[in-house]
């Protein structure tokens, strides 16, 4: 309960100022549990997105290195050329998607794992290879060997993420 003197100072009762230190105690508490409560919402969030990453570049070293056996496999133009090749192709689109997800969950370039460059000369290397299949004019050595090049390249990058 407050009052006035005649000096016109107002005065508090010793309850009122009791009830101020509870709320203060009550709020500061609140406080300090909201900031644990983010810190540890903070420290999960970090070790999924860590995990994340990591899961995402083992999987695209995993792909590259699938992608490299296939490409061994093609040394001569043979009958299964063609489905090896198609299977290289699916292994360059799955870094693809990966690195695009990856992205898109740093949102931007921050996430990417691979340089798109890296891609663009695969897919070329890939349709041009294919395209000599086809037509079955050239040899296809320099292209399997540009292949390879660019393939374990992405590889020796992918090891040092």
């Amino acid at each position: 309960m407050m009052y006035r003197n005649s000096n016109h100072k107002v005065y508090m009762n010793s309850g009122d100022l009791r009830l101020q230190r509870r709320v203060l105690l009550i709020v500061c508490a609140l406080l300090l549990a909201l900031s644990v409560v983010m810190t540890v919402l903070m420290v999960r969030n970090n070790v999924f997105r860590t995990n994340t990453d990591r899961q995402l570049a083992q999987r695209m070293q995993a792909a590259v290195s699938s992608a490299i056996d296939e490409a061994n496999r093609i040394r001569s133009v043979t009958s299964d050329t063609s489905s090896r090749l198609a299977k290289v192709r699916q292994y360059v689109y799955l870094m693809q998607q990966l690195n695009d997800l990856s992205m898109r969950l740093h949102g931007g370039e921050m996430g990417r794992l691979a340089p798109s460059q890296d891609f663009t000369d695969l897919i070329s290397d890939l349709d041009a290879f294919e395209a000599q299949i086809q037509s079955a004019t050239s040899p296809t050595m320099d292209i399997w060997t540009a292949l390879t090049e660019h393939l374990t390249a992405l590889q020796q990058k992918l090891a040092n993420l």
